[in-house]
């Protein structure tokens, strides 16, 4: 039993350590669709809400995120599913209140689509962090 024991833990720290490799060089696929993912996010952050064409520009960096979240969960695929979640829930109340400021645009509908859409930065970001640490 004494060499058994030795064996297996060589075996553990081998299927460990080619684990870790495995994240160098050969990066999972979503490692590459999370940095699409990263980059829409961040282009939407940067969008002039007070601006004459922010709604249609919020839709259509909205559209690219949806794009992009939809190749993260292909690649991604149950691992990163709680995380998931919370992006899928709050990208529908995103998409809605932009929908509503772009049927209605007031003070009221542009700050309530601030508002869903620093709710998605957090979630997205939580995933992007979550999916980075394995990349």
């Amino acid at each position: 039993m004494g060499m058994k024991s030795p064996i297996a833990l060589t075996v553990v720290a081998l299927v460990l350590g080619a684990s870790l490799v495995g994240c160098g060089k050969d990066k999972p696929a979503v490692c590459g669709s999370v940095d699409d993912l990263k980059t829409s996010v961040a282009n939407l952050k940067d969008i002039d809400i007070t601006s004459s064409g922010a709604v249609s520009d919020l839709e259509s960096g909205l559209s690219t995120i949806k794009t992009d979240l939809g190749q993260v969960k292909t690649d991604a695929k149950s691992e990163f599913s709680s995380q998931i979640g919370a992006v899928d829930a709050s990208y529908t109340a995103a998409k809605s209140s932009v929908d509503a400021a772009k049927a209605d645009p007031s003070v009221a509908t542009l700050a309530a689509a601030g508002s869903a859409l620093s709710a998605f930065n957090t979630a997205v970001r939580t995933l992007i962090s979550d999916i980075q640490s394995t990349c």
